[in-house]
């Protein structure tokens, strides 16, 4: 839960630091940028600054916004729904001229939300994998760069460089591993022919390195993007190629420019940058008129042939052998190439130092015929101010002797007052009439969260203190007779960064002030205060409901539970000390009704310790992906008998194969009762059934019967412990009254809601819902 509201505070914070902090220019063309993943992942950053080489040239023209869906490490539902209300607030206030969408889920989202927020807005898409002009089906104004890999081309130029080499290619299973498995499978029953290829994607990282390093000389390595092994663990690309390689003594070669000059050989290279760059120009041309819907997709494209030399020479990998328009990088320069740059600066330097020369030598000796003229000019008027000056500086001397004494007076008053007023444990400014605030001190900086010195000059209603407190108290302070001074507890401030801290705040006027109406304010921090008191508050309210909880547990023993009890061991004593006056017919029949009374109150215990359990978290929770169907067979076989008797029909309409997410053990309890009820309140020869279907990422589950029902005025307390509702079944069975609010907690135990509908005479429907995967 804490990395959900940290996903959320970073939306936000996003969306306030790209357009809340931005002034928009209308003069200018807006392209919004959305990546699928995060800031400093390699990919993405490769694909911002391709975009950038084309845009930023032209800032003047056009502003660019970068957000970022964060995908790869945040899924969660209410995650995205976070964006869906930022884009809602961001395109009533923004139009944008243009779109720019990288990798497929950023593109799955704009399309989505298409008729909400970008409608009419031009799209252009970069690194999506496995494109399909079907993907784009219905839709218009949307064209881009698909992501091409050419991974069977790089198999083929490994074979062909090392013929005699067997192939370990390693993938993960994600979204964008299973989208290259694809490619891969494609491409293995033609590629196999020639080769010995082995597949691995279903391992840890420590395995990995293991298999890597049991490699012999007749292997090889083909690299996929990687970011999570089997234990879902994350890894940047950096680690795994890093790793991948210092565990390898084979080549290594892959199809992607971040994995190359970081240990592998090469290959024909896929490049973020060109598909941001290719992005960049797409965009550039629509947002200057060009039609997008004239413009193609671009399926194969940003891939070229590229090679490290260094790994080259390591694997005595000859630059014959490659591909005509190979590229090389880290290619060791001559001597003259790494010292190119210091000869040409030393053949500037030495241009430049004789031009400075030529030009010295004019000037110095025009300077020095200019100097004699003046030196002779000035000699005589040294001489006549000299006699002036001497007469004027000991007049001076006398003045400055006084005038230091007082300075150092006035410097030591103000250097002790400053102090004083820094090292204040309550926070101190100075405001003017207006109230513009004129001077603080370092404890108020600390206090709302800003540089020292930053409030000064500021309004004071612009920095903290809103209109509406800042009015009350400078009214309460003008009605104050002679010396002003006003006291006021738990005025809230808001921080720079937009917390709010509770605070004591003291007033004054300023005697003795130039300035006029100007007035002191000490601050003191009583948030702690504040907060401890709240705590409190909770923490006596917990204590309520507790009690309050215990109270109603102990009332259902005393009357549910002793009521009962006291009649069995009257029954019993009476049996036990007069037995000579009951026949064995009598005798059995009280033992039989002491044995029905004893399994009710065997029952009642058990759900008063089940549901007590579960109030106090005794129960474990262990969720998983659990098979509806299936749990409902199980309840089924349990009841047969139970319905036989009753002749009542029992059917179980559920979808094969239909999962939710939930503990299995809770979730059968649920049916359980469920079932359990209906048959319980349904009359010999009824009907009940249990079906259940998808509706909005959630499976809803109906348990319907043609029963008694319930009345209306009874189904707003069936979940509530304070006014249990128990009613006899169709033949006098008994019930504790717990059932359906052990049930309810079950259900919420596990994100799940419930809620009946019912009709006198004519049945009950009971609802319930699970999610399909596990939350966050």
């Amino acid at each position: 839960m804490r990395y959900l509201f940290l996903s959320l505070f970073l939306v936000f914070a996003s969306f306030f630091s790209s357009f809340g902090m931005t002034s928009l220019s209308k003069n200018k063309k807006h392209i919004l940028v959305i990546h699928s993943y995060h800031q400093s992942f390699v990919w993405t950053d490769s694909i911002s600054s391709g975009i950038e080489s084309v845009l930023t040239p032209l800032e003047n023209e056009i502003e660019t916004f970068y957000e970022y869906l964060d995908s790869k490490r945040f899924v969660d539902p209410i995650f995205i729904e976070s964006f869906e209300q930022k884009y809602k607030l961001l395109c009533s206030k923004v139009t944008c001229d243009a779109i720019i969408v990288s990798d497929n889920n950023a593109l799955n989202f704009v399309i989505k939300n298409r008729a909400r927020f970008f409608k009419n807005i031009p799209i252009v898409f970069c690194g999506v994998n496995n494109y399909n002009p079907e993907l784009l089906k219905g839709e218009s104004q949307i064209t881009g760069i698909a992501e091409y890999a050419a991974i069977d081309s790089t198999l083929m130029l490994m074979h062909k460089l090392h013929s005699e080499r067997k192939i370990l290619i390693i993938n993960d299973r994600t979204v964008t591993g299973l989208a290259n498995k694809v490619i891969i499978m494609n491409a293995l029953p033609n590629l196999e022919k020639e080769m010995h290829i082995e597949y691995l994607d279903n391992s840890n990282m420590k395995a990995i390195q293991d298999k890597v390093k049991s490699l012999s000389e007749e292997w090889m390595i083909y690299l996929a993007p990687f970011t999570m092994d089997a234990d879902g663990d994350y890894y940047s690309f950096n680690d795994v190629v890093g790793t991948v390689s210092r565990a390898s003594s084979v080549p290594i070669y892959g199809s992607w420019d971040f994995y190359l000059g970081k240990g592998i050989v090469g290959g024909y290279i896929t490049s973020g940058y060109m598909q941001g760059k290719l992005a960049g120009e797409l965009a550039l041309s629509i947002v200057k008129g060009a039609n997008p819907n004239m413009i193609p997709v671009l399926e194969k494209s940003a891939v070229s042939i590229k090679f490290d030399h260094s790994i080259l020479s390591k694997y005595s990998i000859e630059e014959s052998h490659l591909p005509e328009g190979s590229i090389l990088i880290n290619r060791e320069k001559t001597f003259f190439e790494k010292n190119i740059t210091l000869f040409k600066n030393t053949l500037r330097i030495g241009l430049v130092v004789i031009l400075l020369l030529i030009v010295y030598s004019v000037q110095k000796h025009r300077q020095k015929e200019l100097l004699e003229e003046q030196n002779l000019e000035l000699d005589q008027k040294v001489e006549e101010r000299s006699r002036e000056l001497l007469e004027a500086n000991d007049t001076l001397n006398r003045k400055n002797v006084e005038i230091t004494k007082q300075e150092e007076l006035t410097k030591l008053a103000y250097l002790r007052l400053k102090a004083i007023l820094n090292n204040s444990l309550v926070g101190i400014i100075v405001t003017d009439g207006e109230g513009k605030i004129i001077d603080q001190n370092n404890r108020i900086s600390e206090i709302l969260g800003c540089d020292k010195g930053e409030l000064l000059g500021k309004n004071i209603l612009s920095t903290f203190l809103s209109k509406s407190n800042y009015d009350i108290l400078m009214n309460e302070y003008q009605q104050l007779q002679g010396s002003k001074a006003l006291i006021r507890n738990e005025i809230p401030l808001k921080r720079m960064d937009e917390s709010v801290l509770w605070t004591k705040i003291y007033i004054s006027e300023m005697l003795y002030s130039h300035i006029e109406n100007a007035n002191i304010w000490v601050i003191d921090d009583v948030s702690e205060i504040v907060e401890n008191r709240a705590s409190l508050e909770k923490k006596t309210a917990e204590l309520k409901e507790s009690n309050e909880m215990k109270d109603q547990f102990f009332s259902i023993i005393s009357h549910d539970l002793k009521g009962p009890l006291s009649s069995v061991l009257g029954l019993l004593e009476i049996i036990t000390k007069n037995p000579e006056i009951f026949s064995d017919e009598e005798r059995t029949v009280f033992m039989g009704n002491c044995y029905e009374s004893a399994q009710d109150m065997n029952d009642l215990l058990d759900n008063l310790l089940r549901w007590g359990r579960i109030q106090i978290g005794g129960v474990s929770w262990n969720p998983e992906i659990i098979d509806l169907n299936q749990i409902a067979d199980s309840v089924l076989k349990t009841l047969i008998n139970v319905a036989k008797a009753k002749d009542i029909q029992v059917n179980n309409i559920i979808p094969l194969n239909l999962k939710a997410f939930g503990d299995e053990n809770m979730i059968k309890t649920v049916v359980l009762n469920l079932i359990n009820n209906a048959i319980k309140f349904t009359h010999k020869g009824g009907f009940v059934e249990i079906s259940a279907e998808v509706e909005n990422n959630r499976v809803k589950v109906l348990v319907r019967d043609n029963g008694i029902g319930i009345n209306n005025d009874d189904i707003q307390y069936l979940f509530n412990i304070d006014k249990k509702i128990q009613q006899e079944g169709t033949n006098k069975e008994s019930g504790t009254g717990l059932g359906l609010i052990i049930v309810k907690d079950l259900l919420e135990k596990n994100k799940g809601t419930i809620h009946v509908e019912s009709h006198l005479n004519m049945g009950t429907s009971v609802y319930f819902d699970l999610p399909l995967k596990a939350l966050s």
